[in-house]
């Protein structure tokens, strides 16, 4: 090309960019927004806060992680961090790395409900019987209704069912209503006064959805929330079978060891999957929050929907952050509603500022991990310096010796033998002085200060974990006696009542102890006895010594409850993927046991009437009957030998 032809040519160009220049707006030239979060970061310093904060936890508490930040209708930070899978070496991209999202799917099911609120087709007030067949409705144990608000606060009263909420085969999983009418269960609170966190009652408004719309849930989530707002990279089915191209990004999940480093999860899949089955990456996400904040939203056709949405619908007491129609409230200024995700191998937290239209995404690859799901969303939100209060008066404050005691969680299961487990964490309540208290559960400790009648809030602990355990609490009490603690979110702490206070725990764990002891080592007393009497050739046939064989028959018997027993415990903390059937076959094998042993004893009673015995025989026999009798009737308060639905 000659010098002469290249001249016009640069021209020609320059003024094509000039022209594009020009074109573009104002505010494409800086994207960045101008303020502050509301923990005070300017956003032109949001970048290198973030970074500092998630590089000092990968490798440590994830190998990867996602992190995005939206501001009115833009992204305004997106950035992947580690690795998505360490033996590939393949690295987080928030734009395409599909992460499990864990109970972050809930928000999906409130919204789901609040669209057809919206629409008219539902009531947040009804009763729900109204849309469920009647094998739900039967097992309900109090008359009173449960609404759909109850299920959103997590007050409809279900204990949590002993099975895993998880599954390793595909197989295994069947429609989201058989699903639930084969894995119901026990409603054991009164609707709206307890705070249990339930997945199975947030699957129950999943098919509320269903019956309303007449589509599955996972059908009505693809086609009203997720292609309306360009969520392309996301699914809610259990299996991603609306979307099997999902399946390549898929980060691989993680459990951090004791020793340290990283051990890889087996892929799980979710039957009660409107609770937590939802896949997708972070952006995607935060198309999700800039749609719940924006006041044309494509998720509502009314700006109110929205609004109410994330107003509060339940709090035991109004100086307690609780729920806001299924969002949890977050300790910040302005008001930040979320929720947080735990599964196999992920964990994850999500929050949004309607105020400042402001919308936050972490996502992880290691399960039960809060560095990063939490503290991300703290750094963003949470500026204590911002948050004062007026100091009370000592005379207006409630003396705090009245609340001392042991207390237990709500959220547990009570109506099946893995109740026990329920109390292997007892946690110790103790007054400070006289309006304050101590906390202490499995290893830690920590105080908590009355700032207003009955509210408690977290001072200090030598433990960075126990704030997040007692953020605040609230002491509900009724007639003199203490009816819950709230911290207002997931679970109520509930004091030990009648049979099961800490003086009767006390006498069961003593029962308990001594049989163990007994029917463990007699097996081996009564075989060392039998060896010396061959040795002794002192074996006879006689009625005595057939009343003696009957009688150790049902010692053995005993040991062999004794270690049934011990399995069931065992399998019931350890093996997070028992079966129903295999619990039962233990809890029928403690029927067969303890029958037999009942109709051994009273043989060798008869056997042995006419024949003259030592008072050491008596008391042997007695002693046995005794353990026996008393560890069986131990065991059917426990529920040992009621059989799980």
């Amino acid at each position: 090309m000659s010098t002469g032809m290249r001249k016009p040519l640069f021209a020609l160009l320059i003024s094509i960019l000039l022209f594009t220049v020009f074109l573009v707006p104002a505010s494409a030239a800086d994207t960045t927004p101008t303020g502050e979060t509301p923990s005070g970061i300017p956003y032109n310093r949001l970048e290198r806060e973030i970074d500092a904060y998630v590089n000092s936890y990968i490798g440590k508490s994830t190998p990867g992680a996602a992190v995005v930040v939206t501001k009115g209708d833009r992204i305004i930070f997106s950035k992947g961090y580690g690795h998505a899978d360490l033996e590939r070496r393949t690295a987080v991209d928030p734009a395409a790395t599909v992460f499990a999202y864990g109970s972050i799917n809930k928000t999906f099911v409130w919204t789901s409900v609040m669209q057809l609120v919206e629409a008219g087709k539902m009531r947040l007030d009804q009763d729900i019987r109204a849309y469920f067949p009647k094998e739900i409705a039967e097992k309900l144990r109090y008359d009173k209704p449960i609404t759909m608000l109850d299920i959103m606060s997590h007050t409809a009263g279900y204990e949590q069912h002993p099975l895993s909420t998880f599954t390793l085969s595909a197989e295994n999983l069947t429609s989201l209503e058989e699903t639930l009418l084969s894995n119901q269960p026990e409603q054991i609170y009164e609707p709206g006064q307890v705070i249990a966190y339930s997945n199975f009652a947030t699957a129950l408004a999943g098919l509320a959805v269903e019956k309303v719309s007449g589509e599955s849930f996972s059908d009505y989530e693809m086609n009203h929330i997720l292609k309306p707002l360009g969520m392309n990279r996301t699914s809610g089915h259990p299996t991603l079978a609306d979307h099997p191209d999902l399946r390549e990004a898929e980060a691989a999940g993680y459990a951090v060891k004791q020793e340290g480093g990283f051990e890889a999860r087996a892929h799980y899949y979710v039957p009660l999957y409107p609770a937590g089955a939802m896949e997708g990456t972070a952006e995607d996400l935060a198309r999700f929050a800039m749609a719940l904040y924006a006041a044309d939203s494509p998720l509502f056709t009314r700006p109110e929907t929205a609004r109410t949405m994330f107003s509060r619908s339940y709090t035991p007491n109004e100086e307690i952050l609780s729920n806001a129609h299924g969002f949890w409230e977050y300790r910040a200024e302005p008001h930040v509603v979320g929720h947080s995700g735990n599964v196999k191998g992920f964990s994850s937290n999500f929050a949004v500022v309607p105020e400042e239209q402001l919308g936050i995404v972490v996502l992880t690859n290691t399960e039960i991990e809060q560095k990063l799901t939490s503290g991300i969303i703290n750094l963003l939100v949470q500026d204590k310096a911002r948050v004062t209060e007026e100091p009370v008066p000592a005379a207006d404050l409630s003396p705090s010796g009245e609340l001392a005691g042991y207390y237990v969680q709500s959220g547990g299961t009570y109506s099946t033998y893995h109740e026990v487990t329920n109390y292997l964490g007892l946690i110790k309540v103790e007054a400070k002085g006289e309006h304050d208290l101590t906390l202490s559960v499995m290893g830690m400790s920590g105080e908590l200060k009355q700032t207003s009648p009955n509210v408690y809030k977290f001072a200090k602990s030598d433990n960075p974990r126990f704030e997040r355990l007692a953020p605040v609490l609230y002491a509900e009490i009724s007639d003199g006696e203490v009816v819950r603690l709230s911290k207002g979110i997931a679970t109520d702490i509930l004091p030990l009542k009648g049979s099961r206070s800490l003086p009767a725990l006390i006498s069961y764990l003593a029962l308990a102890i001594l049989a163990i002891v007994f029917f463990l080592l007699a097996p081996f007393v009564l075989l060392i006895r039998w060896l010396l009497r061959i040795r002794k050739g002192a074996l006879s046939t006689s009625a005595g010594s057939a009343g003696g064989r009957l009688l150790a028959a049902t010692v053995l018997c005993g040991t062999l409850l004794v270690v049934n027993i011990l399995y069931l415990l065992v399998n019931a903390m350890i093996n997070e993927n028992v079966t129903v059937g295999q619990m039962n076959f233990g809890v029928a094998l403690n029927w067969v046991l303890t029958l037999l042993a009942a109709g051994l004893f009273v043989f060798s009673l008869v056997k042995s009437r006419s024949v003259p015995q030592s008072k050491w025989q008596k008391a042997g026999r007695a002693v046995t009957g005794a353990l026996f009798a008393g560890f069986a009737l131990l065991l059917a308060d426990w529920n040992f030998f009621h059989f799980i639905p």
